[in-house]
């Protein structure tokens, strides 16, 4: 169905539309919502009031992108919102600039997960580091846009991307060390 004639029938409250919207956009934003809730209710209450804001907000959509981007934008932004509301995801804006010569550390060995996997990896770590890698990694978003998103500063994007990136580098190691171990 055609991007247009979705969005003017969601603007108009048209039930079949907005069903139709759902139906294709859906699954991709409740991919997102995972990603950022830290179990399936959260997730949930983040998807439904993504929609929510969707419906309420389409007629106002202008056409500056995909809608399906718009629509994950607004995905994001709400589970950002949900994270603030909780205070889980503790920013720091204010790290000192010594943190930022925190080396990356390189994975010794070539590593292929299923994405399933790494999901349960990324659940693994503090709330603040699933999203600098969901902002950075998964979203493409420069630590510019991270740093608006999240009114931190720049350096503590890098920061928080570097130290995720050291604590998923460690929780690898330790499962190939343990699996290897088990042969």
């Amino acid at each position: 169905m055609d991007e247009k004639i979705l969005i003017k029938g969601c603007a108009k409250g048209k039930p079949e539309i907005q069903r139709k919207l759902y139906e294709l956009y859906g699954p991709q934003l409740m991919g997102i919502c995972m990603r950022y809730a830290g179990n399936r209710e959260d997730a949930e209450e983040i998807f439904h009031d993504s929609f929510v804001k969707i419906f309420k907000n389409i007629s106002s959509f202008k056409g500056e992108s995909g809608l399906k981007t718009w629509m994950c934008r607004i995905g994001i932004n709400t589970a950002l919102d949900h994270l603030r509301k909780q205070k889980k995801a503790l920013f720091l804006g204010h790290i000192s600039e010594q943190m930022s010569d925190i080396p990356d550390p390189d994975i010794p060995v070539e590593v292929s997960i299923e994405a399933e996997t790494a999901m349960k990896l990324l659940k693994a770590m503090p709330v603040n580091q699933q999203v600098i890698i969901n902002l950075f990694v998964i979203e493409e978003m420069s630590h510019r846009e991270i740093a608006e998103q999240l009114n931190i500063t720049e350096e503590a994007s890098r920061v928080q991307l570097s130290r995720a990136k050291k604590a998923l580098a460690n929780v690898l190691n330790t499962k190939l060390a343990k699996n290897e171990h088990q042969k």
